[in-house]
């Protein structure tokens, strides 16, 4: 159960949003005197906390380096809510599915509030991030090297190197590692 404090200026948004989650009571409960998570519809919140944005005209990627955790369009429904509660207070952070992958170099370590700097950082080299994104997005050895324009056994070489070097069992696996050390966002 997560606690949440509602920062909503739009009475319509906040009631919206204050009826969805009164409805969850085994997952929620509003609280604005000791938040686990903040929903708001602006930045700054003088909280502490992760803070999820409801906003649809902003930059998402913007909002994330302002301080937002999350950010997820002013119509999103009870689950997209749930999920990304969930997901910000485990440390992640959350972007609409509409943000191309296309445009997370622009995010680097120091822009994004929080992420720690970890001894993986810099050991993927830069193909193997390419590599690494498409794989979190469910590409084939196929797809990436087609992608990329590498040949197959390339590929497949890039995704075994990857594994090898996130200790990881497998392709999912090396996805799931490195969401952990924050080497990807999903």
């Amino acid at each position: 159960m997560h606690r949440v404090a509602l920062q909503i200026d739009d009475p319509d948004l906040l009631d919206r949003v204050s009826t969805m989650l009164a409805g969850e009571p085994d997952r929620v409960v509003l609280d604005p005197r000791e938040p686990a998570v903040v929903i708001a519809d602006h930045l700054p919140v003088d909280e502490l906390v992760p803070i999820i944005v409801l906003e649809s005209s902003a930059n998402p990627l913007e909002l994330l380096k302002s301080g937002a955790s999350g950010v997820l369009p002013r119509d999103s429904t009870l689950s997209d809510l749930l999920l990304a509660i969930d997901a910000v207070a485990h440390g992640f952070a959350i972007l609409p599915q509409d943000v191309s992958h296309h445009e997370w170099p622009d995010i680097t370590q120091q822009s994004i509030p929080n992420k720690p700097s970890t001894e993986w950082d810099h050991m993927l080299t830069a193909r193997e991030l390419e590599v690494l994104r498409l794989l979190a997005e469910g590409a084939s050895n196929k797809l990436i090297a087609r992608t990329l324009g590498i040949s197959f056994h390339t590929a497949k070489f890039h995704v075994a190197s990857i594994a090898a070097k996130l200790d990881a069992t497998g392709r999912t696996d090396a996805v799931a590692q490195a969401v952990r050390v924050g080497l990807i966002m999903l």
